[in-house]
């Protein structure tokens, strides 16, 4: 039986999100591929020849703007996630109004400045993400983008403190992944979990089994012995089974360059600025100039939020760009301690004077 194509679009968003983190480096970061995805499926849909085959690798065979729109539109169908398209052009680059028209009415801007990205990018992260990710440059001619926020509050509190505790007795809030990770889902009181994930490939084996294609085994059917990652199962006193959870809480920002990693992307080709790769945006030439996402997650004893925007700029390709020029270059570090002076220029008087400590 075929999937719906909501589920098969999410399927992709999901495997694109794997992908990323077993890509991603060791230690602390947070990423969005469902923010991403949606850019990738209307860039696959909008190219042509080397481009196109490697934006759809990445994005998922069958998937482009209408799929895209639907995966942004069902995050805004609800209370604790919303979600954004832009899309912003310079008044002197002329776009195909068939493109145009597959976007959803009102999308479509001109290019006018940072200024005004940045204030979309607020606006459409609940004030959690200030600054639009990519500076915009000279060359940019279109910018593509999307904003997602998610804020919920969770059904059971936990208490605060330096370690997060909760207890509950609801013993399938628990599971374990394969064998090998467990999983605690905590519950938002509206449409949004967070899923804690403890073992090896813990991230890989938790989005795996959003589809079912790992097993599991429920807390209420692990026997006393049991032992999982951070978990242990032992009889003791008291009146009812229950589950304690603890963590610490979290605040975490990440900013990616999506450019430096062109081929997890599908990105190459489309980089490449000896010609056009978008031939249904515009008459124009066009090439991935820029790319990159800036995320926000924190997770406290009262609920979670989290947003992100991704975003994409274009500029002309198979333009003619004069050689740099040779030039000296000469670099100075700083490296605490060091001071510093505030100096009033008309008078050489000294403001402020400081030294920065390591």
């Amino acid at each position: 039986m075929t999937a719906p194509p909501l589920a098969a679009s999410v399927t992709a968003a999901n495997d694109l999100t794997a992908r990323w983190c077993a890509a991603a480096r060791r230690g602390e970061f947070v990423l969005s591929g469902a923010g991403l995805w949606p850019l990738l499926a209307l860039l696959a849909s909008a190219a042509d020849g080397p481009a196109r085959d490697e934006l759809q690798r990445a994005a998922g065979e069958g998937h482009g703007t209408t799929e895209a729109i639907e995966v942004l539109r069902a995050l805004s169908g609800g209370v604790a996630t919303s979600a954004a398209l832009g899309v912003w052009v310079r008044a002197d680059l002329p776009l195909h109004r068939d493109w145009v028209s597959t976007l959803p009415v009102g999308v479509v801007e001109e290019l006018t400045g940072q200024q005004r990205l940045d204030a979309w990018a607020a606006e459409h992260t609940r004030g959690m993400i200030e600054r639009f990710p990519l500076q915009v440059r000279p060359t940019d001619l279109l910018v593509l983008a999307t904003a997602l926020a998610a804020k919920t509050r969770w059904r059971e509190p936990f208490d605060p403190g330096p370690v997060l505790t909760r207890s509950t007795h609801d013993l399938d809030q628990i599971a374990v992944l394969g064998g090998s990770v467990t999983r605690v889902v905590v519950e938002g009181e509206d449409e949004l979990d967070v899923h804690l994930l403890l073992g090896h490939d813990a991230l890989g084996v938790g989005i795996a089994a959003l589809d079912g294609t790992v097993g599991l085994r429920s807390g209420s059917s692990l026997e006393d012995g049991s032992a999982a990652p951070g978990l242990t199962v032992r009889t003791t006193r008291g009146e009812a089974d229950s589950v304690r959870v603890s963590l610490p809480p979290f605040e975490i920002r990440s900013s990616h360059d999506l450019c430096a990693d062109p081929e997890l992307f599908g990105l190459t080709s489309a980089m490449d600025t000896e010609h056009g790769h978008f031939p249904a945006i515009s008459p124009e030439p066009l090439a991935i100039s820029q790319g990159a996402q800036d995320v926000y997650a924190a997770f406290s004893a009262e609920g979670f939020e989290a947003a992100a925007v991704t975003a994409f700029a274009m500029q002309l390709a198979g333009v003619f760009m004069p050689p740099r020029k040779r030039v000296r270059l000469i670099e100075v570090k700083f490296e605490p301690p060091f001071g510093f002076l505030a100096v009033h220029r008309p008078s050489g008087l000294v403001v402020v004077a400081g030294q920065v400590a390591p």
